[in-house]
């Protein structure tokens, strides 16, 4: 079988990391694969790459599909709603959220908010089948597509491998008072409610928000003055963002909407305990899991200044539910009973 696979979400957060996953859960010999994207970050996969530079978010990316996949590939895999204009063979498509039809803070104005509407629209009449990251996702999905929401199915995303692999290679790390935030500022992430959590916290305590600084504080209203003992690290590579959440005694997910919500499954992996907002996917994803749980302010900014519990045996567990392997093999079975 050949299957081409929408690959230039890679090297961005989110949907990249994904994207990351399944292909390093693929397994190279069983298929024959088209690997679309920036040919510099797909030449370590044992498949052909059909190099395309474009941003699969832009006009020119939906534009940009090479149309001889068409005859050369049986089906077409892509890890998020985005269907380029073509493409002519069954596609395959991962539905992570419905934030841009559920948050209206998450589009700009009207015409982004239609043009992106329109777009998941599309997404659910060209699908073959819609993979669903959560059964919340999913039940978003039959919310607003009663007629179209027969193709979803529920496949849950995976903890990396290279996250595994950190913890079995290293040392528990040695805990530091530190609190940590692994995100963007979109509306629905909630990054005021923990900064203004934190500024309430005991001194010595140190907050470390790991992403682009710029657009951490973009939209945010808090005072100046309330940045006591945080620090903007800027992106960090897997290396260093797994030390981070590993030295940490707490992450922290204040998400007041999610998909599925991946930073705090990476830290019990790494031994950290995760605080998350008291939100319906949040219960469906950690349920069973050494996981804390608040609901306001003022229940963050004492879970933050009480001792972390134990995460011990979880890692077992994420490895059961979460892995990539899974999430790949389901995949692969679908399309494979498509053709």
């Amino acid at each position: 079988m050949k299957i081409a696979i929408d690959c230039r979400y890679l090297g961005r957060s989110g949907i990249g990391r994904v994207c990351e996953g399944i292909l390093g859960a693929l397994d190279f010999s069983a298929h024959e694969y088209f690997l679309i994207g920036k040919k510099e970050l797909l030449g370590k996969y044992p498949a052909t790459v059909i190099d395309d530079p474009s941003d699969p978010y832009s006009l020119a990316g939906l534009r940009s599909f090479d149309r001889k996949l068409n005859k050369l590939c049986g089906a077409l895999l892509i890890p998020n709603f985005l269907v380029p204009f073509g493409v002519k063979i069954p596609v395959y498509t991962v539905m992570h959220d419905l934030a841009f039809l559920d948050v209206k803070e998450t589009t700009r104005g009207f015409s982004d908010r239609l043009i992106k509407k329109t777009l998941l629209k599309r997404c659910m009449k060209k699908s073959a089948a819609i993979a669903c990251v959560s059964q919340f996702t999913l039940s978003r999905c039959e919310h607003y597509y009663k007629n179209l929401a027969k193709k979803c199915f529920l496949n849950y995303n995976g903890v990396s491998e290279s996250a595994f692999d950190y913890a079995e290679t290293h040392a528990p790390a040695k805990k530091e008072n530190t609190v940590v935030f692994v995100g963007n500022v979109k509306p629905h992430k909630g990054l005021p409610i923990l900064l203004s959590a934190f500024a309430k916290c005991e001194s010595g305590k140190t907050l470390k928000i790991i992403g682009e600084k710029d657009n951490f504080l973009t939209g945010l209203s808090l005072d100046e003055t309330q940045y006591r003992n945080v620090v903007f690290t800027g992106k960090l590579g897997d290396g260093e963002l797994f030390g981070e959440i590993a030295k940490a005694q707490y992450l922290v997910l204040p998400s007041k909407y999610e998909g599925f919500g991946l930073p705090p499954l990476e830290a019990l992996v790494l031994g950290t305990q995760p605080i998350v907002s008291d939100i319906p996917v949040f219960r469906e994803v950690y349920a069973g899991l050494p996981v804390k749980f608040f609901r306001t302010e003022e229940e963050l900014s004492a879970l933050l200044n009480a001792e972390p519990t134990s995460v011990f045996g979880a890692r077992e567990e994420i490895a059961r539910k979460y892995r990539y392997q899974s999430t790949a093999e389901t995949l692969l079975k679908v399309i494979e009973k498509g053709l």
